[in-house]
């Protein structure tokens, strides 16, 4: 079985917390705060299942629940939207 088991663990009154990601969005942002921050690290570690670990600081965990509605976006904004999107698949297209 593969191992899908992501999480946040933090003893009250301390100022750090274990994290435990499998799943790629979260591997690829703490890699990436890994490399530009590494002295903020207590610990990490890349498992051989391509798993991390990492200790970091407390203060770095959020929890947002974004909007109840979603994002709302007038007709203008969508066509925006659209256009950058466009421009990014045809960027991506020509590599």
């Amino acid at each position: 079985m593969e191992n899908t088991e992501n999480m946040i663990e933090f003893i009250t009154g301390t100022r750090t917390a274990t994290v435990t990601f499998t799943n790629q969005k979260h591997i690829n942002r703490i890699k990436k705060l890994y490399e530009e921050r590494k002295d903020d690290f207590k610990y990490f570690k890349e498992n051989e299942d391509g798993s991390i670990c990492a200790k970091l600081p407390l203060k770095w965990i959020k929890i947002n629940a974004g909007s109840k509605e979603g994002r709302v976006m007038t007709e203008e904004q969508k066509e925006a939207a659209r256009i950058r999107l466009a421009n990014a698949r045809n960027k991506m297209g020509k590599k």
